[in-house]
């Protein structure tokens, strides 16, 4: 398998050189590879901060809950972390399931509570509505107003847990990626996102730049890593690399990016020194297909590929979520311009890859 991984390696530098002309890819991890925001080694601690005050509303338990919104019920569930006493300020992760998924399948697949709860975050895995149930990404009047759900939502667990307003991240898988993407430049209360099996282009309005990774597979057939048809639809997407260098240039970080030797077939693609402390990332599983990587699903499918089965997405999510905060900026119009369901072709894959 070393081959693969080396004309991995070969394409994801092609891809990248291929989207932006002259910069450069360094090949070992530097200093500059840690956020600013945070010296190496830091990390969510709860142990230091707490809340001036009691909330007032009721707290929840783990478990399923629904909350009203325009006089329609939407369904979650709640996953509170390991040690949870009401008195610290606890991070929030938002994980949202893929097109035609739920909930407890994306609890499943992501183990996002589980992982995450060990770890102290408080997890969030919402519903969609719709049969098949789909996140409104585009933000399309007269369909679900999954953004206005998840403010809301939002507002009622600051009633009634002690958050780390620092700390509110987004993860998704494929449609779910796509939407966590949207919401959190949409929003300006969210410090980081994570998107799995898509890697969705999104302009955030200008001086809002959260830190930005995607997990994606070379073997994913409906969401193309190299660009190129989306599975079911007549959208066109450009390669992710090249997705991930727009993100790195909007949001003004080092324009050579830091690249990790392949270890267990997955690289390591860093951008970093990015406005505000942000980084852009791409973590890509050689082989990989749709599937989570490391998931029940991704293990027990052998056409996924050895790091598709077993790298641990989940856990290096929540290793790029534990050291980025937000920085108090003021929060800007959502004002939000999509570029991956755009009607346009990518680029020329074949001259992309030399």
């Amino acid at each position: 398998m070393p081959g693969v991984v080396a004309l991995t390696l070969v394409i994801v530098v092609q891809l990248v050189h291929g989207f932006a002309g002259s910069s450069g890819v360094s090949g070992s991890v530097s200093d500059k590879a840690v956020p600013r925001r945070f010296a190496a080694g830091s990390g969510i601690s709860t142990a230091g901060s707490s809340c001036v005050s009691p909330r007032p509303a009721v707290p929840l338990l783990s478990g399923a809950h629904s909350l009203v919104l325009g006089g329609v019920r939407r369904y979650y569930r709640l996953t509170l972390p390991v040690g949870h006493d009401g008195r610290h300020a606890y991070p929030l992760i938002f994980d949202f399931h893929g097109f035609k998924a739920d909930k407890e399948l994306e609890e499943q697949r992501s183990r996002m509570g589980a992982l995450g709860g060990d770890r102290g975050f408080i997890v969030v895995t919402p519903d969609a509505l719709g049969t098949p149930r789909r996140w409104n990404t585009l933000g399309e009047p007269g369909k679900a107003d999954d953004f206005g759900f998840v403010n809301a939502l939002l507002d009622d667990l600051d009633a009634r847990f002690c958050l780390d307003d620092r700390a509110v991240y987004a993860a998704g898988h494929s449609n779910g990626a796509e939407f966590a993407a949207a919401l959190v430049c949409r929003s300006g209360r969210f410090a980081a996102v994570a998107m799995v099996s898509s890697t969705f282009e999104v302009r955030c309005p200008p001086g809002r730049t959260p830190a930005t990774m995607a997990v994606h597979g070379t073997a994913d057939p409906s969401v193309p890593y190299a660009g190129g048809a989306v599975a079911g639809g007549p959208a066109h997407i450009s390669p992710a690399p090249a997705v991930i260098r727009a993100y790195a240039d909007r949001y003004g970080c080092n324009p050579t990016p830091v690249l990790t030797e392949p270890r267990g077939e997955v690289i390591i693609l860093r951008y970093v020194d990015c406005l505000g402390g942000a980084e852009v990332r791409l973590d890509t599983v050689t082989g990989g297909t749709h599937l989570w990587p490391a998931s029940p699903e991704a293990r027990r499918d052998r056409s996924d590929s050895a790091a598709g089965r077993s790298f641990d997405a989940t856990g290096a999510i929540l290793d790029f979520f534990t050291v980025h905060h937000m920085d108090h900026s003021p929060v800007m119009p959502p004002r939000v311009a999509l570029v991956s369901n755009s009607p346009r072709r990518g680029p020329d894959l074949r001259r992309l890859a030399g």
